[in-house]
């Protein structure tokens, strides 16, 4: 059983609202039998949703809940020593990553564990420690 960290589209395709999708059954023997971690940034991008919306109390709760099933990697000094590294790697190809971005690929590299994503900019990345599954060209079209 190895942990995996889950990008915030692929936790996203975890909702029970999104059950039947074709990304989630995509991204499911992934995380079926290992551990499903977050990054501290994924769960403030999640949060985005109840105050965005304006939900109430009860589906507040049950997102709560739903966050509550993953292992949340928290930030510390070591996770923002890696985000530097990480992000001067990016540039040095000519791929600048948004903050948030690299706040999840750093959490994978610090972690040592592979990232799931359905996110472009994080596909085709070549940063040392880093092993990213995406099916991201199986589900769109150019």
């Amino acid at each position: 059983m190895a942990t995996v960290l889950l990008d915030t589209n692929v936790a996203s395709y975890l909702h029970p609202k999104k059950k039947n999708s074709v990304e989630r059954k995509l991204y499911e023997p992934h995380i079926i039998g290992n551990i499903p971690a977050l990054s501290f940034q994924t769960v403030a991008e999640l949060w985005k949703w109840p105050e965005k919306n304006g939900w109430g109390h009860a589906q507040i709760q049950g997102f709560d809940a739903f966050l509550h099933q993953f292992v949340i990697l928290p930030y510390d000094y070591r996770l923002a020593q890696t985000w530097a590294s990480v992000s001067v790697q990016c540039e040095a190809q000519g791929r600048r990553l948004e903050s948030g971005d690299c706040w999840i690929a750093s959490t994978a590299v610090a972690h040592n564990v592979t990232l799931l994503t359905h996110d472009h900019h994080l596909v085709g990345l070549n940063v040392n420690g880093l092993t990213v599954i995406s099916y991201i060209n199986q589900t769109t079209t150019p």
